[in-house]
Parts: structure tokens; C-alpha cells; sequence
């Protein structure tokens, strides 16, 4: 087992143990495991997933959205930092529906590359919070 602090500017998300936890990079998704090597390593806009027991099936693991972010692991302890992070629990499929729609709107309307840029990381973090409202929904029909 391994540490596991999920961290945004709201405060922490996350905070224990954890057999595995699942981030997104822009090269994939990698697995972290305890006796990873050491890593300093940016994470894009995504779901992280963390599997705290072993013997967890992939539908247990708890899901966060995250709109990119820092990580640091040094073998025995993860820290993820990141602006933005949504847990399943603060997110409904009609919201994140909502949100989705508003940032391909603000693709369409983006007038510069920052404008562009930002609605591209919205579009990302509102994707990852409808995937995890749906998870979420088929769990706890």
C-alpha cells in the first residue's frame, strides 16, 4: 500500500491509503503502484482512479475528475496537485451534460489561442466529470 493525497486549491480530496491509483498523462494513463519509481511528472485533464484495496473490482474504485495537475511519487507516497478536481459525489449527469455543452460553445466562439486553449481544458474536465456521473449512476441505479 502506498499514500495517496489528492490535493486542489479547495482542499483535499483524498488522503489515505491506496493500492493503486490511475492518472492520466498526456502520454496515457499510467498505474501507480507502492515501490513506483521515483517520478515528477505533470497529468492532464482526465479521471484519476484510485483502487484502495487489492481485491477491489474496477467498478469500486473512487473516481475523480481532474482538469490536469502535478505528481510527485517517491515509492511509498503519491501527491497530486491540481486547480480543479470534482468528486462523483459533487457531480450530477445533467450538470456535467450542462457543462459539457458550455465549453464546446466556448470552442466555437474562442476568438485567440488562450480562449482556445482554456475551452479545450474546460471541454476536457467537464467530459471527465460526465464519465464519472455516469459511473456513478449505473453503480447507485
Amino acid at each position: 500500500m502506498m499514500h495517496f493525497q489528492l490535493v486542489s486549491a479547495q482542499g483535499t480530496k483524498f488522503d489515505g491509503e491506496a493500492y493503486e491509483v490511475l492518472v492520466p498523462t498526456r502520454g496515457g494513463t499510467i498505474a501507480v503502484f507502492e515501490n513506483h519509481m521515483p517520478l515528477i511528472s505533470s497529468a492532464s485533464g482526465g479521471v484519476v482512479s484510485v483502487r484502495v484495496k487489492a481485491s477491489d473490482r474496477d467498478s469500486d474504485m473512487e473516481q475523480f475528475a481532474v482538469s490536469g495537475g502535478v505528481m510527485q511519487v517517491d515509492g511509498k507516497k503519491l501527491i497530486f496537485l491540481s486547480d480543479d478536481i470534482t468528486s462523483s459525489d459533487e457531480v450530477n449527469e445533467k450538470e456535467a451534460e450542462a457543462a459539457l455543452a458550455r465549453a464546446q460553445e466556448l470552442i466555437e466562439g474562442a476568438t485567440s489561442r488562450t480562449q482556445l486553449h482554456e475551452a479545450h481544458r474546460a471541454l476536457h474536465h467537464s467530459t471527465a466529470q460526465l464519465h464519472i456521473a455516469r459511473v456513478k449512476s449505473r453503480r447507485h441505479p
